[in-house]
Formats: structure tokens, C-alpha cells, sequence
């Protein structure tokens, strides 16, 4: 199964170094999983490039309306209680924002529940301590693989 954090959803909608990979995952793949924090993580990314003007109004719409359209087909991972020992377990480990835990959280948690290997798709954790310099990197010892396509480029 894979799991898309927001950086790696975003480029469904959004023309980028990295869509192309999105793109043919998404073709590929039954199911894609993210975590129910992706959506204002998503839209706050739309909005950011609309007030720097790469976005006009028409096409944010459209854009808007597609991420409507698509976001009942993913399988989405709500925040619960859960998900906290894993967010505090990795923020003590690594170097992570409180974000970005909540979404590696939400991917192991995934694993753990479906006892199948995720592959977590991410175009920002190469600076944190997880995956440093590494393409792809088995985190808390579990079947859930990081992989930062961007360094696949």
C-alpha cells in the first residue's frame, strides 16, 4: 500500500519536480492512503501559491474542485489518540515538526493495522535525521518504507 503525505499529494494537482512519479503511482496503485491532516495541509500549499500569483482564480477553482472530487476515493487516517505514542517516539527520535510526525505517525499506525508493508511517499523528509541522505530508509523497525522520490531525480 502507499501512503502520500501532503508534499507528495500536492503534486497531483500541482505541476512540480515530482508529479510525474505521483502521476504514474497514482495510475498504478488501488489504493493510497494519507492522513486526514493532508487536506489543510494541501489546501494551505494552494493557497500559498495563488497569493504569490502562481495560481489564478480559474485554475484554483478547478484545482479545488478536483482535490473535492479525489479526496473520498484515498483512504484517509483520522487523528486519534493512537496515533500519540508514535508521534512522540519519532519527535524524540528525530527531528521532525509536529506535522510531519503526526503524517509518519499516521502511515505506521497503517502498517500496524494492516499488517502490509506502506511505502511512504515524501518530498520533504531528506533533512530530517530518519532518511538523511538516503532514497528510502525502514523507520522504527517496522515494513513501512520512506521513500523521498525527488532524490530518485
Amino acid at each position: 500500500m502507499i501512503y502520500f503525505d501532503s508534499s507528495a499529494l500536492v503534486k497531483r494537482y500541482l505541476k512540480e519536480k515530482g508529479t510525474d512519479v505521483v502521476q504514474s503511482l497514482t495510475t498504478r496503485e488501488e489504493l493510497v492512503a494519507t492522513s486526514k491532516l493532508s487536506y489543510p495541509e494541501i489546501l494551505s500549499a494552494f493557497m500559498r501559491k495563488r497569493r504569490e500569483g502562481e495560481l489564478g482564480e480559474e485554475k484554483l477553482q478547478s484545482i479545488l474542485d478536483r482535490l473535492d472530487a479525489d479526496w473520498p476515493e484515498l483512504f484517509i487516517i483520522e487523528i486519534h489518540d493512537e496515533l500519540l505514542p508514535l508521534v512522540k517516539s519519532l519527535i524524540r527520535k528525530y527531528p521532525l515538526k509536529g506535522a510531519d510526525s503526526i503524517q509518519l505517525a499516521s502511515a505506521l499506525w497503517l502498517e500496524s493495522m494492516t499488517k502490509t508493508e506502506v511505502v511512504f511517499y515524501s518530498f520533504r523528509y531528506e533533512s530530517a535525521g530518519c532518511c538523511h541522505e538516503r532514497k528510502s530508509k525502514n523507520i522504527e523497525s517496522s515494513r513501512i518504507t520512506l521513500v523521498t522520490p525527488h532524490l530518485n531525480e
